[in-house]
């Protein structure tokens, strides 16, 4: 479960800002694993103006089940609205005392993602091997293709054998947010992944993937289908230690 609540300052003890679109900073709750990440709304204090528009999308973005602030403008309500964030106006205090006082039914909701199964697949028939490539749809090889390997919507799992595509599935992405990267890598190796080909990724989900045997791959293309060409005609190589994202997870 994921909770944003604007703040003043990058911190627990922060009290809440009152505007959305140019709050200083969202924090971002992950109910999982209790981390918190601090996300600097510079861009959206200094826009002159859809900064509302540009709050919400990144809510989305992150996959934020609740919003706490103090209110919402009716474009970046909408918007909000259709990515399933439900908000919680007129909120104010500190942020830590807000975490401690969520209601029942964002507690509810809590602990039903957090007991909720993994979702899995067969595992790839004929010894195939199956790679995955991070998706903004779920659609297949004419997904297009994600840039943010955590908080993609959906993987595309291809399963090849002998250079040649056996099967295609569509697995939803599991609920990643900053700094709780364990999730993405939890889903791929439950769900038989040998490869994972992306376009930028962390230092420590990579290194989690590794530990696990799963070999992080950079490769180009628009679509999934594209990457996956690449891939077996040789374009697509392991990743370097130079090319790991610094900054905050994917």
């Amino acid at each position: 479960m994921i909770i944003a609540i604007t703040a003043k300052e990058p911190s627990l003890k922060s009290e809440v800002d009152p505007r959305f679109g140019r709050a200083a900073y969202f924090l971002i709750a992950n109910s999982l694993s209790g981390e918190v990440y601090a996300h600097d709304n510079s861009e959206g204090i200094a826009a002159s103006n859809g900064a509302g528009t540009s709050a919400a999308q990144l809510m989305a973005e992150n996959r934020v089940d609740f919003l706490y602030t103090g209110s919402v403008g009716p474009k970046a309500g909408e918007v909000l609205e259709k990515a399933g964030v439900k908000v919680f106006e007129n909120t104010t205090g500190i942020v830590e005392e807000v975490l401690a006082n969520l209601p029942q039914e964002v507690i509810d909701e809590a602990e039903a993602a957090a007991n909720a199964p993994m979702e899995t697949v067969d595992q790839p028939k004929n010894d195939a091997i199956r790679i995955a490539v991070p998706a903004d749809s779920g659609q297949g090889l004419q997904s297009p293709r994600s840039g943010h390997f955590g908080k993609c919507a959906y993987y595309v799992l291809i399963d090849i054998k002998d250079n040649k595509i056996q099967e295609v599935i569509s697995l939803q992405n599991g609920g990643h947010a900053q700094g709780n990267c364990s999730t993405p890598v939890l889903l791929l190796n439950g769900n038989h992944v040998n490869k994972l080909i992306v376009a930028g990724i962390g230092g420590r989900p990579l290194q989690g993937f590794r530990e696990i045997g799963i070999d992080v791959l950079s490769g180009g293309g628009q679509t999934v289908e594209e990457t996956i060409n690449l891939y077996l005609s040789g374009q697509v190589h392991p990743i370097t230690n130079d090319q790991v994202c610094g900054g905050g997870p994917q």
